[in-house]
């Protein structure tokens, strides 16, 4: 939720290496980038991901620490990147700009003001294969562990996170990104209209267009209503937002939202094979999560609901 209130991620699609600053009712965020640059919101998808397997976790009652085990493949289906070589390398240095980039924040405690440093992610660790299936430094990237930070992990456990629309990761424009975090966030699922001045949103948004070309661009999304759940409305220097007439959890609302990665477990691979023998277990695993979507509300326990589908499914075979 801090980060769809605060621009902590450049929105730039090029190298950033500008130093950002934002303050706002005393709460000062400086944002410092890594010698790749600033952390971009599209590599942001990976730090949601991240968050979407300990959510994951805490729905089903496991204890989740900051370590976080995925594969870029899974990743990047996901979050609707390609998965050509090119997008491997992109995944990597997305890695090293989320490690670099460095969050300042103050944190007020009686008339003392305690500046803290950290950054989006602590740690990430590669395994790589050679051709011949041996671990080495130049093979395919097959496994990522990826530590977040204490910020996002207590964020986590505290379950201080908003759902998101799959249809997120479609916009291929970064303000479309930026606009659509500040309307979940403002707006919700309440549908009471969320309005702020053209001056205020582009400083929350973190542009720095000239002003005449952020209206322009602004005015371009409320006409295309690309973005998700929410419509925008541009009223000379007023923006307005609002929810579409379908809220909350109605078709279409994203099951890595809900804590579903795109891809099961090892663990619960290897249960579904054991139910459901003879039947292609990525394919019923879409087939479950297209159900869970169309339901519209998240089940109880996420690994008993998929095994219980993967039973219908073994029965209706025979």
């Amino acid at each position: 939720m801090a980060s769809m209130e605060h621009p902590v991620f450049s929105l730039s699609v090029k190298p950033d290496m500008r130093e950002l600053e934002y303050e706002h009712d005393g709460k000062r965020v400086v944002v410092v980038p890594s010698g790749k640059g600033l952390a971009t919101i599209m590599d942001k998808d990976i730090l949601l991901y991240c968050i979407s397997k300990l959510v994951h976790q805490l729905n089903a009652g496991e204890e989740i620490t900051p370590w976080v085990e995925l594969s870029a493949h899974e990743a990047m289906v996901a979050t609707n990147w390609r998965t050509n070589r090119e997008s491997y390398q992109r995944f990597e240095d997305a890695l090293d700009r989320l490690r670099g980039t460095t969050i300042k924040t103050n944190i007020r405690t009686g008339e003392h003001t305690q500046v803290r440093g950290f950054g989006l992610i602590d740690e990430y660790e590669i395994t790589r294969r050679d051709e011949r299936g041996e671990i080495g430094p130049f093979g395919r990237m097959t496994q990522v562990r990826i530590k977040v930070s204490d910020w996002t992990f207590k964020a986590v456990e505290s379950m201080e996170v908003l759902t998101i629309n799959p249809k997120y990761f479609r916009l291929r424009r970064p303000l479309e990104r930026r606009i659509y975090e500040l309307a979940r966030k403002h707006v919700g699922d309440q549908g009471r209209p969320f309005r702020i001045g053209l001056d205020k949103l582009q400083k929350k948004v973190g542009s720095n267009s000239p002003e005449k070309k952020f209206k322009f661009f602004l005015k371009q999304i409320a006409q295309d209503e690309h973005i998700p759940d929410y419509d925008i409305a541009l009223d000379d220097r007023i923006v307005t937002f609002k929810a579409k007439k379908s809220k909350g959890f109605t078709r279409g609302q994203s099951m890595m939202a809900f804590g579903i990665p795109g891809t099961p477990s090892p663990t619960l691979l290897n249960k579904a094979r054991r139910t459901a023998p003879g039947l292609d277990i990525y394919v019923l695993y879409e087939e479950w999560r297209n159900y869970m979507e169309s339901l519209g509300e998240p089940p109880k326990n996420f690994d008993a609901a998929f095994l219980g589908f993967c039973k219908k499914r073994a029965i209706s075979r025979k």
